[in-house]
């Protein structure tokens, strides 16, 4: 099936969507984007990852080029048109062609674009094979809360990990433990969640969020607050969070033995919860 793409306002094959080699996204990297789950024909939280796209805007200076309501509308046409019940839309916004030049252009003309792609089915979290994680430094910009489309320190952290065997990196800065290359980190440690607050050097996920309030929907005591490396190493339960890749339970840290040998309790019922309110969501 072809795979259709939304570019400024028009729809082809992805296969033939052409930018300028001068949009400021390919030369500096001047954009943000959104990526989402497709369940059952329906985007899940699809207002939740435009309002964050619009905060990404603000944080480069610039507005939403596509009014929200409409750039919904057009999302919701082409994921129809796709044909696709399990899949991903991507979605990415840069400050557009223009002369190259550090200094933003006056009256700029953003490039806008979307696409569909088919995605599998995912497993019970159960019955998921459990991650490896690897320690790099993190080196990156104070902005990560923006959701920039720089991503060459991820992609050098995740790269890093599966040299190291890994299935994803996490970034640790004066032994204290951040986030995933793509992912936000949980641990379960007495009982209480246990992840790193909101700040410069933590993405704001659409999914955090969501899991945050499941979890004290079941009653389990959340601590958003530093940890360390070695005291997330030796937590009760580790888990990962993202929109594409929902719950992912952890078993090994820096070659280490971390968590439980299967998926702990606290991270199953998390996760069964979370696919009730797809469910509920989407049909």
């Amino acid at each position: 099936m072809v795979e259709w793409c939304w570019l400024n306002g028009q729809v082809m094959p992805l296969s033939e969507a052409k930018v300028s080699v001068e949009d400021r996204g390919f030369l500096f990297a001047d954009g943000v984007y959104e990526a989402l789950r497709v369940y059952n024909g329906t985007p899940f939280l699809l207002q939740q990852h435009l309002d964050r796209l619009e905060r990404s805007l603000s944080g480069i200076e610039m507005p939403l080029p596509v009014e929200k309501s409409l750039l919904a509308s057009e999302i919701l046409k082409l994921v129809k048109r796709s044909g696709w019940s399990d899949a991903l839309i991507y979605l990415q916004i840069t400050r557009g062609p223009g002369e190259r030049n550090h200094v933003f252009p006056k009256h700029p003309k953003p490039t806008t674009l979307f696409y569909v792609r088919q995605l599998a089915l995912l497993p019970a979290i159960d019955q998921s094979k459990p991650y490896a994680l690897h320690s790099v430094a993190d080196e990156r910009w104070n902005k990560c809360w923006i959701k920039s489309i720089a991503l060459l320190a991820n992609t050098l952290a995740r790269n890093a990990a599966d040299k190291a065997g890994a299935d994803e990196a996490v970034f640790v800065e004066n032994s204290i433990v951040r986030e995933g290359a793509s992912t936000n980190l949980f641990a379960v440690i007495g009982g209480r969640l246990v992840t790193h607050p909101l700040g410069p050097k933590i993405l704001r996920g659409v999914t955090r969020d969501l899991l945050l309030s499941i979890l004290r929907d079941l009653g389990v005591a959340v601590v958003e607050r530093p940890m360390t490396l070695d005291e997330a190493q030796h937590a009760d339960e580790v888990f990962l969070s993202s929109s594409v890749r929902e719950v992912m339970w952890v078993s090994r840290w820096d070659g280490l033995q971390t968590g439980e040998r299967s998926c702990g309790p606290v991270t199953r019922r998390l996760h069964e919860e979370y696919r009730k309110r797809v469910r509920a969501a989407t049909g």
